[in-house]
C-alpha cells in the first residue's frame, strides 16, 4: 500500500471518531468545527509536501512513509483492510466454488450425459438452420424391456403361425401401422401390434415400449444424415478457405484489394465453445498473484533470450539472406516485368540520336507494346481464374444449401412421425386410465348392489317386521349428508322399539358403509364422466390435428406448385408478323388474356394431322360407297336370279301340263339321234360362247387397270397442280402485300403485265384441272359401264 495514501486516510479517519464521541453534545460543535478545519490544513500541507518531494532530485527525494503522521494508526488500518480483503476473498472464492459446483452439476446432467450433443447446421447464404436430436444413452432397463417385448411378440407370432391362417392378420397389422408417417421414413418395428386390435393392458404397454423404440430409431436416422451434412459443411469450409488462399495470391499479384467471403461455424454449430472462455470475452483487468507475476516475468525473460540467440544464429541469417526471408522461391510476376530503357534516352535529347539509336528506340517501343499486350492477357487470365474459383465456391455452397433443405424436410417428417407416435401414445395411456377407472367404478357399483342384496341376510335372525322397519331406515338418507344428520340418524332415539343395542349398532355401521359407497359411486361417476369427456376431447383434438396436418400438407403442395408456376410463367415479348395473330381485334388494343401462344411448327403439325385424317376419312367413305355399291349389285343379281327361277318354274309347269299325242310320242321315239345331235351342238355352242366371254372379260379387266393407272396419274398431277395453285396464291398474296407497301407510279405499269400473266396462268391451271377432272369422271363412268357390260347373262333355249 502507498504510504502517502495511508497518511491521508489516517487524517480523514480521525474526525469521524471525534464526531461519534460528541454526536449528541451540542456544546462541542464549535470545537469540532475548529478541529476539522485544522485537519484540512494539515492534509493540505502534507499533500503539498508530497508534490514538492516528487519534483526534487532522486537523491534528495524522501520515501512516502516519511510523511505518515501516525504509524501505529496506519498499521492498524492496514491490518483491518487486509482482514476485510481476506474475508471478501474467501466469500468470492466460496461463490466461485458454488458456481463451479453448479456448473459441473449442470454440465454433468445436461451435457456429459448426452450421447449425441445438441448441434445445428446453418446454410451458407440464408439464415436457415437445421438442428439434430440430442440423445442420451439408452438405459439398460429400457433395452431389457424392449427385448422382453420382442420375445413376447415372437412367441405370439409363432403360436399364430402354428394355428394357421393368422399370417394375413400379421400382414394386415403391418399395413395398418404403415399408415403412419414413420412408414414414409422406412422405420417400422417388425413386431408392432395392429392399431385397431389393442385390447388388453399388456398389449398397450408392449405397444408403448415398441413405439418408444421407433421414436429412438427415427432420431438416430435423422442424426446420421445430420452428421453427414455437418461433415460436408466442414469439408466445404476447408475447400472454400483453400480456394480463398489461391484467390488471395492472385489478387496480390493483381495488386487488388478485395474482401473475400470466409465462411465459419457459429456457436450453435460448435456448442463446445460454450465451455471455453476467450481472453477477449473478459472485460476486467486480469489479476495476477505474486507467484503468477514471477512466472510471467520468467517467461518473458526466456522469450527475450530465445530471440537474442536467434538473432546471433549465423545459419538462420544466411538462410534468410539467401531465400529473401521465405523458404520458397516465388516466380517473378509478369505484371511487374519491365523492358529496360536504353541509356541514351536519358543521356541525350531525341534530336541528337543517331540512326542506330533511333532504331534501338523503335525496337524498345515495340517490346514495350508487346509486353503490355502480354500483361493485359495475363491480367485477364488471372481475373478469369479468380471468377472461376468464386463460381465454384458459389455453386458448391448452393448445392450444400439445397442438401440442407432436403435435410430440413426430413427433419419435419421426423418431427411429424415422433409427434404422431407421442400423441397416439398419450391417447392410449389415457384410454387405459379411463378403462381402469371404469372398471373400478363398475366394481363399486357391484359392491353397492351386493350390500343392498345382502341386507336381509345380515338380519335373518330377527322378526320380519323388524327387518322391514330396518330396511326402511336403511333406505333413508340425511339431507346434505352432514355429520350431525348422520349422528341424529344413528342416535338411540331413532332405534325401533324391541330392538337391542348390538343389532342397532351393526345396522348403523352397515348403513354408514352403504352411504359411503353411494357417495363414492356419485363422485366416481362424476370423475368418470369428466374423464370420458376429456377422452372425447382428446380424440377430437387428435382428429383435428390429423385434419390440420392434411390441410397443411395440401397447402404446402399447392404452394410448391404455385412456386413452380411462378418460376416458369414469365413475361416474354414477341414481335408477331401479320397473319400470325388469330385474335379478333374489336378494340384498339387486342385482349390477349384468354389467348394461347403456339409455336408455328405445332400449328403446321396439327394441320398436317388434320389433312391426313381428312384423307383417311375420304378413303373410308370411298370404300363404304364401293361396298354399298357392291351390295346393291348383289341384290340386283339375286332379284334377277329369283325372276329367272320363277320363269323356269312356270315353263316347267307348262311342260308338265302339256299333252302328248301319238304323233309326238312317235316323233320322240324315232328322232332320238336328231335330238342328241342338237344337244351336242348346243353344248359346243355354249363352250364357244363361254370361251369368248372369258376372253372379253380379260380384255375388259386390262382396260380397266389401264384406266385406273391413268386416273391415278391424273390425280397425282391434280395434287401437284393444287400445290402449285396454293403456291401461286401465296406468291400473289405476297406480291399484293409488296405492291401495297411499296407501290409507286413508276413500277405500277411494269408490274401490271406480270400480275396479268400470273392471273392468266392461275386461270389456265384451273381450266386444266377442271378439264382433267371432267375427263377423269368420264373415264370412271366408262369403266363402270364396261364393268356392267361384262356381267354374264343366261340364254334361254327353246325346244320346239
Amino acid at each position: 500500500m502507498d504510504v502517502s495514501a495511508g497518511a491521508t486516510e489516517t487524517d480523514t479517519e480521525t474526525p469521524p471518531e471525534s464526531e461519534c464521541l460528541g454526536e449528541d453534545d451540542l456544546d462541542y460543535s464549535a470545537t469540532k468545527e475548529k478541529l476539522q478545519a485544522r485537519m484540512e490544513d494539515i492534509r493540505s500541507t502534507i499533500q503539498e509536501m508530497i508534490r514538492e518531494n516528487e519534483s526534487v532530485p532522486e537523491i534528495e527525494r524522501l520515501e512516502l512513509k516519511e510523511f505518515n503522521v501516525d504509524d501505529e494508526r496506519q498499521k492498524m488500518h492496514d491490518a483491518a483492510l487486509e482482514e476485510e480483503v481476506s474475508m471478501v476473498r474467501d466469500r468470492i472464492e466460496m461463490e466461485i466454488l458454488e458456481r463451479c459446483y453448479k456448473c459441473d452439476l449442470i454440465k454433468r446432467e445436461c451435457w456429459d450425459s448426452l450421447k449425441v450433443k445438441d448441434r445445428a447446421v446453418k446454410a451458407f447464404h440464408t439464415d436457415h438452420e437445421v438442428t439434430n436430436y440430442p440423445l442420451k444413452e439408452r438405459p439398460q432397463s429400457e433395452l431389457d424391456a424392449l427385448q422382453k417385448v420382442e420375445e413376447t411378440r415372437k412367441a405370439e407370432l409363432a403360436r399364430a403361425q402354428e394355428k394357421g391362417g393368422d399370417e394375413d392378420d400379421f400382414l394386415e397389422s403391418q399395413n395398418a401401422v404403415a399408415s403412419s408417417y414413420s412408414a414414409e421414413l422406412g422405420l417400422l418395428h417388425p413386431y408392432l401390434y395392429d392399431q385397431f386390435n389393442l385390447h388388453t393392458t399388456e398389449q398397450k404397454l408392449n405397444q408403448i415400449v415398441m413405439l418408444q423404440d421407433v421414436i429412438y430409431r427415427i432420431k438416430v436416422s435423422l442424426n446420421t444424415q445430420f452428421d453427414k451434412v455437418y461433415k460436408q459443411k466442414v469439408q466445404e469450409i476447408s475447400r472454400v478457405k483453400e480456394r480463398n488462399k489461391q484467390v488471395k495470391e492472385l489478387l496480390d499479384e493483381l495488386e487488388v484489394v478485395e474482401e473475400l467471403w470466409v465462411p465459419a461455424l457459429n456457436d450453435r454449430e460448435v456448442p463446445e465453445r460454450v465451455f471455453v472462455v476467450d481472453d477477449s470475452e473478459i472485460e476486467a483487468e486480469k489479476y495476477l498473484t505474486p507467484e503468477e507475476e514471477k512466472e510471467e516475468e520468467r517467461k518473458r525473460l526466456e522469450e527475450q533470450k530465445r530471440l537474442a540467440a536467434k538473432s546471433d544464429d549465423v545459419r538462420e541469417r544466411a538462410l534468410d539472406d539467401m531465400m529473401d526471408g521465405v523458404l520458397e522461391v516465388k516466380k517473378d510476376s509478369l505484371l511487374k516485368a519491365e523492358v529496360p530503357q536504353p541509356e541514351f534516352v536519358v543521356a541525350k535529347p531525341n534530336n541528337q540520336w543517331t540512326d542506330e539509336e533511333k532504331k534501338q528506340f523503335k525496337e524498345y517501343e515495340k517490346k514495350v507494346k508487346e509486353l503490355d499486350t502480354e500483361k493485359e492477357k495475363y491480367r485477364k487470365s488471372l481475373e478469369t481464374e479468380i471468377k472461376g474459383f468464386q463460381k465454384i465456391t458459389k455453386e458448391a455452397t448452393d448445392r450444400f444449401d439445397e442438401g440442407l433443405k432436403r435435410l430440413f424436410e426430413m427433419k419435419i417428417k421426423s418431427d411429424m412421425a415422433i409427434c404422431q407416435k407421442k400423441m397416439g401414445e398419450e391417447l392410449r395411456k389415457f384410454e387405459k386410465e379411463v378403462e381402469a377407472f371404469h372398471e373400478s367404478y363398475d366394481n363399486i357399483v357391484a359392491d353397492d348392489k351386493v350390500q343392498d342384496k345382502d341386507f336381509r341376510k345380515e338380519f335373518s335372525n330377527l322378526h320380519k317386521a323388524h327387518v322391514d322397519q330396518l330396511y326402511k331406515l336403511f333406505k333413508r338418507r340425511p339431507r346434505g349428508h352432514k355429520k350431525n344428520a348422520m349422528e341424529e340418524l344413528d342416535s338411540l332415539r331413532s332405534m325401533p322399539e324391541g330392538l337391542n343395542l348390538p343389532v342397532w349398532e351393526k345396522f348403523c355401521q352397515i348403513r354408514r358403509t352403504k352411504i359411503d359407497t353411494e357417495h363414492k359411486i356419485k363422485s366416481s361417476a362424476a370423475a368418470l364422466a369428466d374423464m370420458q369427456a376429456t377422452l372425447v376431447k382428446k380424440r377430437e383434438e387428435d382428429e383435428t390435428a390429423e385434419e390440420e396436418i392434411k390441410h397443411f400438407t395440401t397447402e404446402l403442395e399447392k404452394m410448391r406448385e404455385d412456386k413452380k408456376n411462378f418460376l416458369t410463367d414469365i413475361t416474354v415479348q414477341f414481335l408477331l408478323k401479320q397473319g400470325q395473330v388469330e385474335v379478333t381485334n374489336t378494340d384498339l388494343i387486342p385482349d390477349y388474356s384468354e389467348s394461347l401462344l403456339l409455336h408455328r411448327g405445332k400449328v403446321e403439325e396439327l394441320n398436317h394431322t388434320i389433312r391426313t385424317l381428312g384423307d383417311q376419312k375420304i378413303a373410308v367413305m370411298v370404300q363404304t360407297k364401293d361396298f354399298r355399291k357392291g351390295i346393291i349389285q348383289v341384290e340386283w343379281d339375286n332379284t334377277m336370279r329369283r325372276m329367272q327361277i320363277e320363269d323356269l318354274k312356270s315353263k316347267e309347269r307348262d311342260i308338265q301340263k302339256m299333252r302328248l299325242t301319238e304323233d309326238h310320242k312317235e316323233y320322240l321315239k324315232t328322232d332320238t339321234d336328231r335330238v342328241c345331235k342338237q344337244a351336242l351342238s348346243v353344248k359346243e355352242t355354249q363352250a364357244l360362247q363361254l370361251k369368248n366371254y372369258q376372253k372379253d372379260v380379260k380384255y375388259r379387266k386390262q382396260k380397266i387397270r389401264h384406266l385406273q393407272a391413268r386416273a391415278a396419274m391424273k390425280e397425282q398431277k391434280n395434287v401437284t397442280l393444287d400445290k402449285q395453285v396454293q403456291d401461286m396464291h401465296v406468291v400473289v398474296s405476297q406480291m399484293r402485300h409488296i405492291y401495297e407497301a411499296s407501290a409507286t407510279e413508276a413500277n405500277e405499269a411494269a408490274n401490271t403485265e406480270q400480275r396479268y400473266q400470273e392471273v392468266l396462268l392461275v386461270q389456265r391451271l384451273k381450266d386444266t384441272a377442271r378439264f382433267q377432272m371432267e375427263k377423269l369422271a368420264f373415264l370412271s363412268a366408262e369403266a363402270q359401264h364396261l364393268r356392267m357390260r361384262n356381267v354374264p347373262s343366261l340364254v334361254q333355249i327353246k325346244y320346239n
